[in-house]
């Protein structure tokens, strides 16, 4: 089964190294995007598996991002956010909303903490129906 992952985070050295990373976790497909006003459009055409998505980014939040893709259907990508900014400023920022991640992950986390924070995302979303089922 094809594996998918978007990358959303502004500082292009990071995103390389985590499609690096996500290449060696059996990812068939990894696509970047740096322009966090780009996600929501990437992840519906993309439609992911999995989104590693950065807080603190220009022009718009990881918080924003989350809001604008709204509500998640039971087959949606795992959303792991992977960044600098302290979880209880993205808490915050979603309180009001009703709306989260899977798994929150400080920046910088070493390999073994990022492929256990992949798994666990993995490991809750429901898998992708068939095609034509």
């Amino acid at each position: 089964m094809s594996r998918r992952a978007l990358i959303v985070d502004d500082m292009e050295i990071v995103a390389r190294a985590l499609s690096t990373i996500l290449n060696l976790e059996n990812f068939d497909q990894v696509d970047v995007v740096t322009d966090p006003r780009l996600a929501i459009r990437t992840i519906r055409e993309l439609d992911p598996d999995l989104v590693v998505l950065d807080v603190r980014m220009p022009h718009m939040t990881g918080a924003q991002v989350i809001q604008q893709l709204g509500p998640r259907p039971l087959h949606r990508p795992g959303l792991l956010i992977y960044s600098a900014s302290p979880k209880e400023d993205l808490d915050k920022e979603l309180e009001r909303s009703g709306l989260g991640y899977d798994v929150f992950l400080e920046k910088p986390a070493g390999l073994p903490g990022l492929k256990q924070a992949i798994q666990t995302v993995l490991a809750l979303v429901q898998p992708r129906p068939p095609p034509g089922g």
